[in-house]
């Protein structure tokens, strides 16, 4: 990440409110605690209102205005829509990335209306929460980033049992819960599984080949002939 963009990312974690600590800073960001030292006395040297010191944490002490995103207003109620809804269904780290996130569109939807109240966003969702995400789909998020295969237990609609061990290629969240589509090692094709139905889920050393035929755009060309099984 550019320097530019953590610290925009930092002033987006300040303005959340209330004290907050290097180490925290430090694990949202994925950098060193040492690197938000730096990163504060930076945005202190800039006039930004940050209080605090090493040790003790920091406080943003007054609103700060960054610059306004051009969007639209539909396109700022559909980015408000789809990051409540990650709110809902995702993983914890998901569902933080996606506060973090309301906080910068929230700042340009008050810029557009300075009369609006911050929070005030008129696009909801809701899902149950037997729907969201299990807590190990970070994993399963990772896995898919860094090509790793996952092994897992697996109960198909029918109730039958199996270990599945698989090329995990994609996430679906729906309203139902989460898809993974994946290259099943044991069915040698494309399968879709569904998260609630995974258990005792393993992710792999090494990294899986790329082999077009049992890749995502392959699953993605012939999903049209090839209903799902789930």
């Amino acid at each position: 990440m550019r320097r530019a963009d953590r610290l925009l990312e930092l002033t987006g974690y300040l303005q959340e409110g209330g004290v907050v600590t290097a180490a925290t800073l430090a694990a949202r960001l994925e950098v060193s605690v040492r690197t938000v030292y730096r990163d504060i006395a930076a945005l202190q040297a800039q006039g930004y209102p940050v209080d605090g010191e090493a040790g003790s944490g920091y406080l943003l002490r007054a609103p700060v205005r960054l610059a306004p995103l051009a969007f639209s207003h539909d396109q700022l109620e559909a980015l408000a829509l789809g990051l409540a809804y990650v709110e809902q269904v995702g993983d914890a780290a998901l569902r933080l990335a996606a506060r973090d996130a309301r906080v910068k569109i929230d700042l340009t939807w008050c810029e557009d209306d300075p009369g609006r109240r911050l929070g005030a966003r008129p696009m909801r969702a809701v899902q149950r929460p037997e729907r969201r995400a299990p807590t190990w789909t970070a994993d399963l998020r990772r896995a898919v980033r860094q090509r790793r295969t996952v092994e897992f237990d697996y109960m198909a609609a029918s109730g039958a049992a199996s270990r599945r061990m698989v090329r995990p290629l994609a996430l679906s969240a729906f309203s139902d819960g989460w898809l993974l589509a994946a290259w099943c090692e044991m069915r040698g094709a494309h399968r879709l599984f569904r998260l609630d139905r995974i258990s005792a889920l393993i992710v792999g050393e090494r990294e899986f080949p790329d082999e077009p035929d049992k890749g995502l755009a392959a699953w993605l060309a012939g999903r049209e002939d090839r209903p799902p099984r789930l």
